[in-house]
């Protein structure tokens, strides 16, 4: 990855004066920038990082079906709680990649379920529209995380996988209501439907605070790729959240404002590999008060008002990742001189298997596949407190969000596995820790209930023991020459940079 270091000088040789090299012309820079912003383009479009017309067609008619069964929804709560139909209205917002324009065929949607004060999280939501997105054909993988701090349901409709919150207005009428910045309505707002209400409002910040729009979604598309082959995308594990990502990417827009794609790219890793983390990264430009003993290691404050930190699972671990990657990036990236370039080396997937020597297998498993799902939801939620809990015993840990599926076993199956990084000489008891997070799974009555048929199961494994599908065969390595800096991109890619 890195650069190896100059060979030593041999004994008794003294170093002689250099001299001074001819510094390229300006023009040279400029090609520079233009073909690696034509072959980063190019990438982004052969790796599959931009949907086809057909899949967005799909998604907006996710989107419409949706808004029906909601409407459809208010009127039968209305109807339950005796309230005249005409009366109570509910409706669905997006926000995230995809209402940001920077999704990817892969990307989930990001939904917000706007209801009516009469319609309430726990029965109206998470019993009566579970059920009804139950009986739809082409609903599946139905979930529920209700315990979460933004309680939600997760689900695939048409094939599409959908994040819906709740956020429940003090009014019959939320679709008339649904101004999300008002502060009438905020005011009376529950915590947690203020919390669903969020997403909303940053994505009509950012919208407004980026300068262009098209270099805007083709930055966030790069960093979100390149977070996802890195390792570095799941918030659950303690990295970034896609609201993390689009705030950097539009910090950086903001401060180049006529930069090409490649220019927005090569600075987004040169800030941030450098950022001071103690000072938050603030579209307005505003002073936040954040420390590190308040546990933001990476502060990053959501361009609202009034303003908040975005919400984060993050830890020494995976902050010390993070940064890492920021550097290599950085490293691979500095140097726009540089003839042989190839963008396949910022996005080649991490190299779990020979990076570390042992690593934490964690079992999931359930006697159907909707328990699987609903079982493997629930303990994903609680995975922050294994992350701490391998921290507090001298482990740090780098949480792999793939799933594997062991063939051994007949039940449905979904295995982890994540790289061990000891900072002593302390070994880990595998029956210790599953005790001592079982016990955090089955806090409750709710997580007692989905525990009764499922199971886990947490052992310590070598790299010699990884599934096959683990080991990275070079893939990049094998067709680097078609990204390089001479790489010529079709004539119409030019045109999404603007």
């Amino acid at each position: 990855m890195y650069p190896p270091p100059p060979p030593p000088l041999p004994a008794g040789r003294r170093l002689l004066p250099w001299p001074v090299p001819h510094r390229p012309p300006p023009d040279f820079f400029f090609e520079m920038d233009y073909r690696r912003t034509h072959s980063l383009v190019q990438f982004l479009a052969d790796e599959g990082a931009i949907p086809t017309p057909e899949e967005e067609e799909t998604r907006e008619q996710v989107i419409r079906e949706l808004k029906k069964i909601v409407t459809d929804w208010a009127k039968a709560v209305a109807c339950e709680e005796r309230v005249p139909p005409r009366r109570v209205t509910a409706t669905v917002l997006t926000y995230g990649s995809y209402t940001l324009g920077a999704h990817g065929p892969e990307s989930d949607i990001d939904a917000l379920c706007v209801g009516p004060c009469i319609a309430n999280l726990p029965h109206h939501f998470f019993a009566v529209l579970r059920q009804i997105l139950k009986c739809r054909p082409e609903v599946s993988g139905l979930q529920t995380v209700e315990n979460a701090k933004v309680p939600l349901m997760r689900f695939r409709f048409s094939g599409i996988s959908v994040d819906l919150t709740y956020a429940q207005l003090p009014v019959l009428d939320a679709v008339q209501a649904i101004n999300t910045s008002s502060p009438q309505y905020l005011r009376k707002l529950d915590s947690r439907s203020w919390k669903s209400l969020s997403g909303v409002r940053v994505n009509e910040q950012i919208v407004q605070l980026v300068p262009d729009q098209e270099k805007f979604q083709v930055l966030l598309r790069c960093i979100k790729l390149w977070a996802r082959r890195r390792g570095l995308h799941c918030h659950l594990l303690g990295f970034f959240a896609g609201i993390h990502l689009a705030i950097l990417a539009a910090y950086v827009c903001q401060r180049f404002p006529n930069a090409t794609a490649n220019g927005l790219f090569t600075m987004f890793f040169e800030i941030f590999a450098h950022w001071p983390w103690h000072i938050p990264v603030d579209l307005h430009g505003q002073q936040t008060n954040c420390t590190r003993s308040d546990g933001c290691l990476m502060p990053i404050v959501m361009p609202c008002s009034p303003p908040e930190l975005c919400a984060s699972n993050m830890t020494e671990g995976t902050f010390r990742k993070i940064r890492e990657e920021l550097m290599r990036g950085y490293v691979l990236t500095k140097d726009l001189g540089s003839h042989d370039f190839e963008w396949a080396w910022i996005f080649e997937p991490f190299p779990y298997s020979t990076t570390y020597e042992q690593f934490l297998r964690i079992a999931l498993c359930a006697p159907t596949s909707e328990e699987l799902h609903d079982w493997t939801g629930w303990v994903k939620s609680r995975f922050p407190y294994l992350i701490l809990k391998l921290e507090d015993n001298g482990i740090e840990c780098d949480p792999n969000s793939s799933q594997e599926v062991d063939h051994t076993v007949i039940k449905p199956n979904i295995v982890y596995h994540w790289g061990l990084i000891p900072q002593s000489d302390t070994l880990l008891d595998s029956s210790s820790l599953k005790e001592d997070f079982m016990k955090y799974v089955i806090n409750d009555v709710y997580g007692k209930v989905k525990c009764t048929n499922s199971e886990l199961t947490l052992s310590i494994v070598g790299a010699s023991e990884l599934p096959k599908s683990m080991y990275n065969d070079s893939f990049y390595s094998r067709h680097l020459h078609q990204y390089g800096v001479g790489y010529q991109a079709a004539d119409d890619c030019w045109s999404t940079i603007g």
